[in-house]
């Protein structure tokens, strides 16, 4: 067997090796997850963060667990992949957040800001959560308010911003005003995007990356050219948005600007997006930074995963995801996703003490999904509302299913999160697949490195 990834150091120091008893039945860790790949079968340790590479002839020794351990595979006992039959997987994972959490370092610099530029948008999207919100567009006095906010609070750290809206590029002059304000100040940061990619244009694609330091952007396509044009449905377009949209991937592109694109599948244009992935990855495929992943809107319009309908329509649905996702991964241009190197000890920004969401007039909030429940303060203010951040770190107790649930170690679900009062299969999906993309990018980046 060989390590493609180790495992996560504070891990390590907490736990320790695994002694090996000759007397003990092992099996499987719970927090194992296997992937198998032409050379052999990756395991993953959610737990410990460690990927191993094991050849045909060990992966086989594994039929023989649970049980005693062939000596072939004691390794797997040190490093945790096989435990005792009577272990608490969850009380170890347990064991190791609150370590992490006690003695971690305590964050006092906000460094990561989710600043809506406007609630305005030049789409009609018949989805879009935000349709029942106040348009309000942040002025030119309040951005420049942000930016002396942001610099009096980042501690002199590298900031992280997070252009999102409705439409950002809907309100370009407050991206410029925080961006040339926080340049001035010597201050280091860099941006990302959340946008429907219409309103780019060569020019401003060379701005976004000199002076917004723009890295990358969420575009959302919702099929090909009839279907996406009609679920969009722009205001006053010009010509066609989708062709539009496509140019200005190519723009993003070449220069050096990642570009994740969004599949919004629901069950009317299921069968579209396959020949939209098509297209997309004879386009850009073998384009540095560019990606696709799936969002499922017919759930999230009543919380992914949620129970209503039959339960029978539900698996199936999801089976189309699946399948979805397969062939996305087959035409190779599935979006990259980071390994997770760090204990986790927060669920999302709504509960880390680094990042805060901004809104147009200027308030500070946790989570962008809820318009006023989460507003903490404002930029206006230094008074904290204790109690509004204090409910956003209130937890869900675990429930039986996380026992034996491979993502637990890197999961927390809040009480005020909308959707997470209970764990429904289509959640799991979505992270079962997060963490497996994960693991092929990890895996990828070995062996271009040359593997031992």
């Amino acid at each position: 067997m060989q390590q493609v990834v180790p495992q996560i150091r504070l891990v390590q120091k907490i736990l320790g090796e695994q002694k090996i008893d000759t007397g003990l039945s092992y099996r499987i860790s719970a927090y194992c997850m296997r992937v198998e790949q032409p050379e052999g079968l990756l395991l993953y340790n959610t737990l410990t963060g460690e990927i191993l590479l094991l050849t045909a002839e060990e992966a086989a020794g594994l039929e023989k667990i649970p049980g005693r351990v062939p000596a072939a595979l004691t390794e797997l006992v040190s490093r945790r992949f096989l435990v005792p039959e009577e272990a608490d997987d969850m009380a170890v994972a347990d064991l190791v957040r609150q370590i992490a959490e006690r003695f971690g370092k305590k964050e006092t610099a906000l460094t990561a800001y989710r600043i809506f530029t406007t609630m305005e948008c030049n789409a009609r999207c018949f989805y879009c959560y935000e349709r029942r919100w106040e348009k309000d567009t942040m002025t030119e006095q309040t951005a420049l308010d942000t930016a002396r906010y942001i610099a009096a609070h980042c501690g002199g750290k590298s900031i992280r911003l997070q252009w999102f809206g409705g439409e950002p590029l809907v309100n370009i002059k407050a991206i410029d005003i925080i961006t040339d304000f926080l340049q001035r100040q010597g201050l280091k940061y860099r941006s990302t995007m959340t946008s429907n990619g219409y309103l780019f244009d060569r020019a401003l694609v060379q701005r976004a990356k000199s002076l917004w330091k723009l890295k990358k952007v969420q575009i959302t396509l919702d099929g090909t050219e009839e279907v996406y044009n009609k679920r969009k449905a722009y205001v006053d377009p010009k010509g066609s948005p989708y062709q539009r949209v496509l140019r200005n991937i190519d723009l993003l592109l070449e220069a050096g600007i990642s570009v994740n694109v969004r599949l919004n599948m629901d069950e009317n244009n299921e069968r579209d997006l396959y020949e939209l992935v098509d297209i997309l990855a004879e386009r850009f495929g073998k384009r540095p930074g560019f990606g696709v992943h799936l969002l499922d809107i017919r759930g999230d319009q009543d919380g992914i995963g949620s129970p209503s309908g039959v339960e029978e329509t539900r698996r199936v649905y999801e089976e189309k995801l699946r399948s979805l996702w397969a062939y996305v991964e087959k035409r190779g241009i599935l979006a990259r996703v980071s390994l997770n190197r760090r204990v986790t000890v927060n669920c999302c920004r709504a509960d880390n003490d680094s990042c805060t969401t901004v809104t147009p007039d200027g308030r500070l909030g946790r989570c962008d999904g809820c318009e006023d429940d989460g507003i903490w303060g404002s930029i206006y203010s230094e008074d904290a509302d204790e109690e509004a951040l204090r409910q956003w770190r209130e937890r869900l107790p675990a429930e039986e299913a996380c026992r034996t649930c491979v993502i637990y170690p890197q999961c927390i679900r809040l009480k005020k999160c909308m959707g997470s009062e209970n764990c429904f299969s289509l959640a799991r999906l979505y992270r079962e697949n997060r963490l497996r993309r994960a693991v092929l990018a990890a895996y990828g980046d070995w062996k271009t490195a040359g593997r031992p």
